[in-house]
């Protein structure tokens, strides 16, 4: 498959576009993007494309579309984008043994970055989906979350 042919049905999801291409975008990105590649239907300027993104995400259906759940916790790096909303909805439909590890990775990787704010949205994001630090493999991870969100609450 292309990888230029997702990205443009990936920016056709732009959410200024008309309804009927978005729809179109939506349709042809379920049926025809490689399960491998579905990250590239969140593109990283593309904000206005992520809410759109997330109902292809849904539509394919875990667990043909556990690839994008490392890009979805990206969403996670501010509650209040696009499609971050969505994420947690979606994500709230699932086991917590699925999404535990990606939610734990995007901490680890949050850590490493000393990217705080993500770490406290990805523990608003916990709270949502009732995670606690049991459910954590790493528990500081978790603590690593949870402080960041004691100190600034």
């Amino acid at each position: 498959m292309d990888t230029e042919l997702i990205k443009h049905y990936a920016f056709e999801l732009h959410w200024h576009l008309p309804e009927e291409i978005q729809q179109v975008a939506i349709d042809w990105l379920i049926t025809n993007t490689p399960r491998d590649q579905l990250a590239l239907i969140f593109p990283p300027y593309g904000k206005s494309c992520w809410q759109n993104a997330m109902k292809v995400i849904e539509a394919i259906g875990y667990p043909h579309n556990e690839t994008a759940f490392p890009r979805i916790v990206e969403l996670f790096q501010d509650i209040n984008w696009p499609g971050a909303n969505e994420a947690v909805l979606y994500f709230q439909t699932l086991d917590k043994p699925v999404v535990v590890p990606y939610i734990e990775a995007a901490g680890k990787q949050a850590i490493a970055e000393c990217d705080w704010e993500w770490l406290y949205f990805l523990y608003m994001v916990c709270e949502r989906l009732l995670m606690e630090r049991a459910d954590f493999k790493q528990m500081v991870v978790f603590d690593a979350m949870k402080d960041c969100y004691d100190k600034d609450a």
